[in-house]
């Protein structure tokens, strides 16, 4: 089959360029061998992706996964981060870290739903606004060494746009979502918790655990906040996991993890959409008004173990990653 005419196939060919310069800058301040005090400035860039300038055409919205075309192009997005923190130590024992922040991201890129079912298209929605703080300790007692972790992130649109939602009907009679500046992006819990805790039963081998805990979420396709039907939010959710391993003398360690002890069911993600069944029956209605919430399901209880091989020698079972 001979190629297409790209004279008739302008859709099919594309060329965007992108380039920028990234500042960074940073110090670090240590009046005592306990306390440093740090601060940072710096921007990043990065261009769209194949898949979001491939599918840009409001006049042509797309269903994922899509054919390549050459949509009109998008803006790089370009992120401008400050920082500034304190990290020292109460003794030999216990240390801690406390910081904050605020990146401002620039023409960020944003998938907007269209009236067609399924579809739509990226576009470049202006600024949006992840800013925070994090806040650790960690310390050891003999054999038992440990950490804590609070983030908080409020992730939020600083520019003002609309999608069209045909299951977000805040407004009556309209299909038009106004997302506000202030809004929060979806997908974002603004409370995270981490910790962990590792025992040294001996000198090679070592048990530990991890828990992760999310606060709730806005789901997709509730980006203007003011849906407050069923799936408007994702609930909160926290995760048990353990692990063990032994430190062989020849530089061989054995290891096994079982994540989700519990078995819990929870969800990672959201999304409003249309569904066309009976929420109780089951069957089958062909009403496109109905709707409801689509879930990302979180990973079921799982477990491995495996032999792994490291180079350089025998190390401290406390002194190794885990995921």
């Amino acid at each position: 089959m001979p190629d297409p005419d790209p004279a008739l196939n302008t859709s099919l060919t594309s060329d965007q360029s992108y380039n920028r310069i990234n500042p960074a800058v940073g110090i670090n301040f240590t009046p005592s061998k306990d306390l440093t005090a740090f601060a940072s400035y710096n921007e990043g860039s990065r261009a769209p992706t194949a898949i979001e300038l491939g599918c840009a055409n409001p006049a042509q919205p797309c269903r994922l996964p899509n054919a390549f075309a050459g949509d009109p192009p998008l803006d790089q997005v370009v992120a401008k981060t400050y920082e500034g923190g304190l990290r020292g130590k109460f003794n030999q024992n216990l240390g801690w870290s406390f910081s904050a922040y605020r990146a401002q991201n620039y023409d960020d890129i944003q998938f907007i739903s269209s009236s067609t079912t399924g579809a739509g298209f990226f576009d470049n929605v202006g600024r949006t606004r992840r800013q925070g703080i994090d806040a650790a300790i960690n310390g050891r007692l003999e054999k038992l060494s440990w950490s804590l972790g609070y983030s908080f992130v409020k992730a939020t649109y600083q520019s003002e746009f609309e999608i069209v939602s045909e299951v977000n009907e805040t407004v009556p009679g309209s299909e038009v979502q106004q997302v506000k500046k202030g809004d929060y992006i979806p997908g974002i819990p603004k409370h995270q918790l981490k910790l962990r805790a590792a025992y040294d039963i001996t000198p090679s081998w070592s048990v530990g655990t991890n828990i992760f805990a999310f606060s709730d979420q806005y789901s997709r396709g509730n980006e203007n906040n003011d849906f407050d039907g069923e799936g408007a939010k994702v609930s909160g959710y926290a995760v048990m996991n353990l692990d063990t391993r032994y430190q062989f003398n020849n530089g061989w360690q054995f290891f096994a993890k079982l994540n989700n002890v519990f078995d819990r069911e929870y969800n990672n993600g959201g999304l409003l959409g249309e569904h066309r069944f009976d929420a109780s029956t089951g069957q089958f209605t062909g009403n496109e008004s109905d709707t409801n919430a689509f879930y990302a399901p979180g990973a079921p209880r799982a477990g491995w173990f495996g032999l792994r091989y490291e180079f350089g020698g025998k190390k401290s079972v406390s002194s190794l990653d885990v995921d």
